[in-house]
C-alpha cells in the first residue's frame, strides 16, 4: 500500500515540475511564431519552465485541484474504494512534501482543508479494464483555466455551426484569463455531464482525433481560434491556442450540449504505472534538463519604481511600458478583498501594490519562504477592486488576464494602473521576493487567500496593461478579436 502512495506522490511531483514533452514542444513553436509583447511573455514562460525542471519546484503557484484518471485491471488486487483512499493519502503527503498549495476549499463556509482533500476532492475517475495493472494519470488543473469554462445548449438545428459559435465566443470571453496559449477541449452531444468530461479528457490528448472527420474539425477550429488574435496572456502578438482537441457522443434528438474547456500553458500531467513487479513514473513522457531550449528573457529597458509610489509616478506610466517594482507589496485575492471591505486593511497600503496572488509557501527555520508566487486571474476581483483601492489608497494592481473595462474611468480618476505579470511564471516571481514581512488572516482564510506581505526587489518584468489615462491593451486586443469573430460568424 505504501509503495502505491509513494508512486503517486512522485507522480504529482513530476506533473507539477516537468511539462509533458508534447506541450513543451508546442510552446517552443509558439515562441518562434510570436513577436513583441507576445514573444516576451512566452520567453518568460520558457525561462520559468527551466527553473522548475532544474530546481524541482512547481512551475505555477496554482498547483491545481488534483484529478486522478485511473485504469485498474480486473486482476489487480485492490478494489476502487481502496485505491481512492490511497490517492487521498498521496494528496495529503504531496501537499507537504512537494510541496503543493492547499487548494481544497469548502464552498459553504470558505474554509480550506489545508491538505488538498475534502468532499469530492481529490477528483477521482476509475475505469476497470482487462489485465493486472494499475495506471494512474495525475492531472492537476489550475483554477485560472477552469474559470472561463463554457457550456452551451444549442438548438439541434444549429448543428456544427452552433458548436463553432459556442467555441469561438467562449475563446473571446476567456481572453487572457486562462493564461494562453494553452490547450482547448471542445465536446458536443451526449449529456451535459458527458460533454464536460469528454472536453476535459480531450485536453490531454497529444494527437488528433482518430476519426478523420473530427480531426479535420480540430484543424479548422484551431485556425479560426488563432485568427482571433488574442495571443499570449491576452496581449496579442502570437497564437492563442497550442492545440485544440474535439470529441463527441451521440445525443438525444431534442438536446445538443456543447462544452468548452481550457488548459493553460502549464498543461500538467504525469503517468504512474503499478504492477506486481513494482511501480514507475513514466518520466520519459515529461521533459528533463536535456530537453530544455530556453530563450533569453526579451525585455528592453523598463522603468524602476520604488514603493510606495505617488500619484505622479502612476500618471507617468503608459500602456505598454515595462516596469520593475522594489519595496513592499501585498497579496490579496477574493477573500482578502472581502475582508478589507468588511474590516478595513490590516496595515497601511497607501501607495503600495496589491498583487492578485496565492503563493506556495513553506516554513524553514521558523520563517516563511516563498516557493512560487505567480498571479491569479484578476477578473474575479472586478466587482470589488475599485472599493478596495478607495479604502486602502493602493495605487498599483498586479495580476494576469486583465480586469473589466468598467474600471478604466476609476483608474483615470484616482491615478491607478494595472500591471500584468506573465501568467504561471511563478518561479520567476519568487526570485524577486526577498523576504516575507508578515501575513494576515492566515488561520481564517488559508494559504492562498491570506494577505501576504512581501519585500521585493526588481519584481518584473511587468507590463502596464491598463493605465491611468483610459488605455487598456486588453481592450484593444479584444475589440479586434470581436470584429474578427463577427466576420467569422457571418461567413
Amino acid at each position: 500500500m505504501k509503495e502505491i502512495v509513494d508512486a503517486v506522490v512522485e507522480g504529482i511531483r513530476v506533473a507539477e515540475t516537468r511539462l509533458p514533452k508534447w506541450v513543451y514542444e508546442r510552446l517552443l513553436e509558439a515562441y518562434e511564431r510570436s513577436e513583441g509583447l507576445g514573444r516576451a511573455q512566452l520567453a518568460a514562460v520558457l525561462n520559468n519552465i527551466e527553473i522548475a525542471v532544474k530546481e524541482k519546484k512547481p512551475m505555477c503557484q496554482d498547483t491545481g485541484l488534483l484529478t486522478f484518471d485511473v485504469e485498474v485491471g480486473e486482476e489487480f488486487p485492490l478494489k476502487p474504494a481502496q485505491i481512492e483512499s490511497l490517492l487521498a493519502e498521496a494528496a495529503r503527503r504531496a501537499t507537504a512534501e512537494v510541496p503543493i498549495r492547499p487548494n481544497a476549499m469548502d464552498p459553504i463556509d470558505g474554509k480550506n482543508s489545508g491538505d488538498n482533500t475534502g468532499r469530492g476532492v481529490p477528483v477521482i475517475h476509475i475505469k476497470t479494464v482487462k489485465g493486472d495493472k494499475l495506471i494512474i494519470k495525475v492531472r492537476p488543473k489550475g483554477g485560472g483555466s477552469e474559470y472561463p469554462s463554457k457550456l452551451c445548449m444549442i438548438p439541434p438545428s444549429r448543428g456544427l455551426r452552433g458548436v463553432e459559435e459556442c467555441l469561438l465566443r467562449a475563446v473571446v470571453e476567456a481572453g487572457g484569463k486562462p493564461c494562453p496559449p494553452g490547450i482547448i477541449g471542445v465536446a458536443f452531444g451526449g449529456t451535459v455531464e458527458l460533454a464536460a468530461k469528454l472536453a476535459k479528457d480531450a485536453l490531454y490528448r497529444s494527437g488528433p482525433h482518430p476519426e478523420e472527420r473530427v480531426a479535420k474539425l480540430e484543424n479548422e477550429w484551431l485556425e479560426k481560434v488563432n485568427s482571433l488574435g488574442i495571443g499570449p496572456m491576452g496581449l496579442g502578438g502570437g497564437p492563442t491556442a497550442l492545440s485544440l482537441r474535439a470529441d463527441y457522443a451521440y445525443r438525444h434528438p431534442a438536446s445538443y450540449p456543447v462544452s468548452v474547456r481550457f488548459n493553460c500553458w502549464a498543461a500538467r500531467e504525469a503517468v504512474v504505472e503499478v504492477s506486481a513487479s513494482g511501480w514507475r513514473v513514466r518520466e520519459d513522457l515529461n521533459i528533463s534538463e536535456e530537453d530544455l531550449k530556453t530563450p533569453p528573457l526579451e525585455v528592453e529597458g523598463g522603468k524602476e519604481l520604488i514603493l510606495p509610489v505617488t500619484e505622479e509616478d502612476v500618471r507617468n506610466l503608459r500602456a505598454g511600458d515595462v516596469v520593475y517594482l522594489t519595496g513592499t507589496i501585498v497579496t490579496a485575492r477574493d477573500e482578502a478583498h472581502k475582508k478589507i471591505l468588511e474590516e478595513g486593511p490590516p496595515m497601511n497600503l497607501k501607495g503600495l501594490a496589491i498583487y492578485h496572488c496565492g503563493p506556495v509557501v513553506a516554513k524553514e527555520g521558523g520563517k516563511w519562504k516563498v516557493i512560487a508566487a505567480g498571479p491569479t486571474t484578476s477578473a474575479r476581483m472586478n466587482a470589488l477592486q475599485a472599493d478596495v483601492l478607495k479604502r486602502t489608497g493602493a495605487r498599483l494592481v498586479v495580476g494576469k488576464g486583465g480586469m473589466s473595462d468598467s474600471l478604466l474611468p476609476f483608474f483615470k480618476e484616482f491615478g491607478v494602473a494595472y500591471l500584468a505579470f506573465p501568467g504561471g511564471a511563478a518561479l520567476l516571481a519568487a526570485k524577486a521576493i526577498k523576504e516575507v514581512k508578515g501575513v494576515y488572516w492566515l488561520d481564517e482564510l488559508g494559504v492562498p487567500e491570506a494577505m501576504w506581505v512581501f519585500e521585493v526587489e526588481r519584481f518584473g518584468p511587468l507590463v502596464v496593461a491598463m493605465d491611468s489615462h483610459g488605455n487598456s491593451l486588453y481592450k484593444e486586443v479584444l475589440e479586434r478579436a470581436r470584429e474578427r469573430l463577427g466576420r467569422l460568424l457571418a461567413s
